[in-house]
């Protein structure tokens, strides 16, 4: 499938009811964010004493009552510098690493690293969480372990939809496309400020979220639903109301990933993507970060991209002066937080070493960079920052510039500020409110492709067939149809598992009057096809991309939820059964369908009535 861009040239796809762009104004536009930014005094540091919770910087007010009042910005510096002043050489080093490690608890080997190194951030992922009560007790662990000295961040991944590190004890979005199908803000908002209060109870104070990328290429190998579309102007809007959501709960906000990975054809964690769009395509795609930059964003992760438009070569961004120095924080202002993405990633490691690259982002302009995975990549990259700091590789204005954006989030967001205590943390459950927007967001998102007006919505005392890739969704249906039969398969079958599925697809649809298939890859496509070739007819539910949707030519009907997760499932189950309708709008355009089409599902009950295509937005 040819990559189409589809108004990059400046149509209203981009720009709808505004004036055109200005790109010369945007090389030279300036951000006011959030974030200190004073010019930290050179030399060798005092002698670092033991770091208490500090207080809040003691200013002596002007007897004359004249003077000006003193700002909560000026305190916030004030602060800051105190705190910078106490660090030595090797704490500053240790502030810009954020690590991960292997292991659901702390033990001497984490102790080692993240007390050991002084570090800066600590990372968790799948490995590291059973439960939301486990992981919260870790997260506890982990900031004892720094009590006395500057508090960790405790990040993690948690987008929604395919990206889920925690599930139990947290609303559980169904993920930025779905959000992107609903066109609401409000949701967005509600979204990012349900998921930072719950993360913030199991102990968390960041989060690597959201995807602010724009998924032009269908092709895309690793972004795809976890963008909220295709159009800048939706993705700016959402991610906007999501960061603005979040950030409200408390949480520290990352956006990823910078300058943008949307229209790119490879994955970095295996080879360099690049960017092969002109100039202002680029700066287009940028927008959305622009967005919430302009609204106070705490922090950019950045992309292992190589944009060959803005800087002629290909040196990825993470590690490009003109992109991060140049473009991000002179032209553009941002005075937040940078954080790499992991500099393990083939992209990256294999051309440069995780050491030498550590050093070339922090001179680049990013603040903080991750190394989650390796323990011996960790020493690689402690060693090689130090080193560089030692002797002046890293200028040590550039080194303290890096720690003070750490310390001015690490401030505003309260991570000085004791938590309350786990027990009273645990003992509060989750609000059933949060749930629930997970829910509007999934019954906002169902979207109707196209149907043939005869087999939709769903009769419960149908024979019913159900083919899927998620468990969740035949569960939804037999809980209103419990005669239906249901096929659960693998998402990635074997070469010789597909055949036995082939077949048990046919004898399964033989025996039912209309059958139901999940698909989530174009594995699943072939086994529409099988069932359709008996006859019978076919209802799809999409649960992944949706141009895969427009593949399943032999449906009868098709849904389109651009998730797996339990409350999109739940939602496809009942828009099936006619028990709501179906108000989402395509977030992306596909080969045959506009961006911003849907059809409204025939009322429960009625026979063929007529079907209208909402207006795009």
């Amino acid at each position: 499938m040819a990559r189409r861009w589809r108004g990059l040239e400046g149509s209203s796809r981009l720009h709808p009811n505004v004036p055109p762009w200005s790109l010369r104004a945007l090389t030279v536009l300036l951000v006011l964010c959030s974030g200190a930014c004073a010019t930290a005094p050179g030399g060798p540091q005092a002698p670092r004493a033991p770091l208490e919770t500090p207080a809040p910087a003691q200013v002596q007010a002007d007897p004359a009552p004249t003077a000006p009042p003193v700002s909560g910005d000026a305190v916030l510096r004030a602060r800051v510098e105190d705190l910078l002043a106490r660090l030595s050489l090797e704490d500053k080093v240790g502030q810009l690493m954020m690590v991960g490690f292997a292991g659901t608890e702390v033990d001497a080997s984490v102790e080692a690293l993240v007390r050991g190194r002084r570090v800066g951030g600590v990372c968790l992922f799948k490995r590291n969480i059973v439960t939301g009560e486990q992981v919260a007790r870790l997260n506890d662990g982990l900031r004892r372990l720094l009590a006395d000295t500057i508090p960790p961040f405790l990040a993690l991944d948690q987008e929604g939809g395919n990206v889920v590190r925690v599930n139990d004890g947290v609303v559980v979005l169904p993920g930025n496309m779905a959000l992107g199908a609903t066109r609401s803000p409000e949701l967005a908002y509600a979204a990012g400020h349900a998921q930072g209060e719950d993360l913030a109870r199991l102990g968390f104070n960041m989060n690597l979220a959201p995807v602010l990328d724009v998924n032009l290429n269908p092709r895309n190998p690793v972004i795809g639903i976890r963008s909220y579309g295709d159009s800048v102007p939706l993705v700016s809007e959402l991610g906007r109301a999501f960061v603005r959501g979040q950030q409200d709960a408390g949480l520290v906000t990352v956006a990823k990933h910078f300058p943008g990975h949307g229209a790119t054809d490879a994955d970095s964690h295996t080879a360099l993507p690049v960017m092969r769009e002109s100039r202002e395509e680029v700066l287009a795609q940028m927008e959305p970060f622009h967005a919430v930059m302009r609204e106070g964003l705490d922090g950019l992760m950045t992309a292992h991209v190589a944009v060959p438009g803005l800087t002629g070569d290909d040196v990825p961004a993470t590690l490009h002066p003109q992109v991060l120095g140049g473009l991000l924080r002179q032209r553009l202002g941002f005075e937040g937080l940078v954080l790499t993405d992991e500099l393990e990633m083939d992209a990256i490691a294999q051309r440069y070493g995780v050491g030498r690259a550590a050093v070339m982002a922090v001179n680049a302009g990013a603040d903080m960079v991750l190394i989650p995975w390796r323990a011996e990549k960790k020493t690689e990259v402690y060693e090689a920052l130090l080193a560089a700091a030692h002797d002046g590789a890293i200028p040590r204005g550039r080194l303290d510039e890096a720690v003070r954006h750490i310390l001015t989030a690490k401030v505003r967001r309260g991570l000085f500020e004791p938590p309350l205590q786990l027990a009273e943390r645990l003992a509060t459950p989750p609000s059933p409110e949060h749930a629930e927007v997970a829910h509007r967001i999934a019954r906002a998102a169902v979207t109707l492709l196209r149907t043939d007006g005869r087999h939709f919505p769903l009769a419960p005392d149908m024979r019913l067939a159900v083919i899927t890739a998620e468990d969740s969704l035949g569960e939804a249906i037999q809980a209103r149809a419990p005669h239906a039969q249901v096929l659960n398969v693998p998402a990635y079958p074997s070469r010789a598992r597909r055949s036995v599925l082939r077949q048990q697809a046919r004898r399964l649809a033989l025996s039912a009057d209309v059958v139901v298939v999940g698909v989530i890859n174009s594995r699943q496509l072939e086994l529409v096809t099988m069932a359709a070739a008996t006859g019978r007819p076919v209802l799809v539910v999409s649960m992944g991309l949706p141009y895969l949707a427009e593949l399943a030519d032999e449906a009868r009907a098709v849904l389109a939820i651009y998730s797996y997760q339990p409350v999109a499932t739940e939602a496809a189950a009942a828009a099936l059964f006619g028990e709501i309708g179906t108000p989402g709008r395509l977030p992306v355009g596909l080969n045959r369908l506009a961006f911003g089409h849907g059809l409204d599902a025939p009322r429960k009950g009625g026979s063929g009535a007529l079907h209208t295509e909402r207006s795009a937005r």
